[in-house]
């Protein structure tokens, strides 16, 4: 009977199932994978020379259970973290101890669908790059006989949506969303590092699956000036058409939450949930930034694309809760490229003419921004 109790009190909690990290010399992401929404409290220890303990965050999971091996630390050896210890501290607690090696601050937040828990830690500003990553991405030096016609951006990083098991939007003749923005960002990643003397890294470089705050960590890791996501709309209804930018804040307006849920692959509902959550990280200094950026990369966009294949549809300038953008360190968008629903522009989106088109589009974007934001600096 004991046991049988035991086994129901199990089920009633959440399990911390795995927990992943990436790293650069400033900068480093733990991500603790749940079962299910849970409650947690963080703290920070001071460091203790005299009982030679460094620095210390720990986690407690509230209500939570060990659904991994908590016998040995995870090492990571970065600039900023030593390893992580799990443990199962009491019967409802799990709690998580991260060993610093360096702290300047911290941040936690939950995703859902499925639940995640993140913690970013920032060190020092000054780091030399990754040191490391667990995916392979394309990291290449500009060319060495050009230099950068945007002083001031030395790196862009690249997100093409989705990816592997998650295909995106399914437009018409079956093409897929994850294929359509991945060709745009490889053409895109040549033209800046080509024209411009950019480094640039995607996120992905092929049709492989990386959960959505993964790609932010690839940005925030790889120290990046901006931060781009690149996707194509969709709507049941197909005469739905046009182009859409997004910035990450809190909205109320129905599609924009609507849009971010699809894109999220989560519920409504938790979108309204994630409000409160994320007011406080949603408002940071790279706000008016990423609205410049925003504003920058979809006039281009639409003047562009109008001017070369017909007149464009302006569904504006927006915010909205996109998963990929909580917690970047730089202006970061997402850019809603046309409807791949629509006939007509999904069609097109297929085509590699048009597809050189939005790049073109986009280069002048950035091109844009860098000039505006170079204006203030030098006021």
């Amino acid at each position: 009977m004991k046991l049988a109790e035991e086994e129901r009190e199990k089920k009633g909690k959440a399990l911390l199932t795995q927990i992943r990290h990436t790293s650069s010399q400033n900068y480093t992401r733990i991500t603790m994978d749940l079962s299910t929404d849970i409650r947690f409290e963080t703290r920070v220890l001071k460091e203790e020379p005299s009982k030679g303990l460094p620095p210390r965050i720990y986690v407690d999971l509230l209500g939570a259970r060990l659904g991994m091996s908590g016998s040995q630390p995870i090492v990571v050896e970065d600039r900023l973290l030593k390893q992580v210890r799990v443990g199962q501290f009491s019967q409802d607690v799990v709690r998580v101890v991260l060993d610093m090696s360096s702290l300047a601050g911290h941040k936690a937040f939950l995703l859902p669908d499925p639940y995640r828990l993140v913690i970013d830690i920032q060190g020092q500003k000054g780091g030399e790059g990754l040191a490391a990553l667990e995916k392979k991405r394309d990291s290449a030096p500009p060319p060495k006989a050009l230099k950068p016609v945007t002083p001031g951006l030395r790196k862009i990083v690249l997100d093409p949506g989705h990816g592997g098991k998650d295909p995106g939007a399914i437009g018409v003749n079956g093409i897929l969303e994850k294929d359509i923005v991945l060709a745009v960002a490889k053409k895109l990643a040549k033209r800046l590092r080509a024209e411009l003397g950019i480094q640039v890294v995607l996120t992905r470089e092929d049709d492989s699956f990386i959960p959505l705050e993964d790609r932010t960590a690839v940005a925030n890791a790889e120290d990046a000036d901006l931060f781009i996501s690149l996707h194509v709309n969709s709507s049941p209804n197909p005469e739905a058409k046009g182009v859409e930018t997004y910035y990450l804040d809190n909205t109320t307006d129905e599609a924009s939450i609507r849009l971010a849920a699809r894109e999220n692959s989560t519920s409504r509902r938790s979108i309204s949930d994630l409000q409160f959550i994320l007011s406080d990280l949603t408002q940071n200094s790279k706000l008016e930034d990423s609205i410049t950026l925003a504003h920058r990369l979809h006039s281009s966009v639409v003047s562009h694309v109008g001017q070369k294949r017909g007149a464009v549809k302006d569904l504006g300038v927006k915010k909205a809760l996109f998963y990929v953008l909580v917690g970047a360190r730089m202006p970061s968008v997402l850019v809603e490229l046309f409807f791949i629903t629509h006939k007509i522009e999904g069609r097109a989106l297929a085509r590699r003419a048009y597809q050189d088109t939005l790049v073109e589009a986009l280069v002048e974007g950035i091109k844009k921004y860098q000039d505006s934001t170079q204006v203030v600096k030098d006021l």
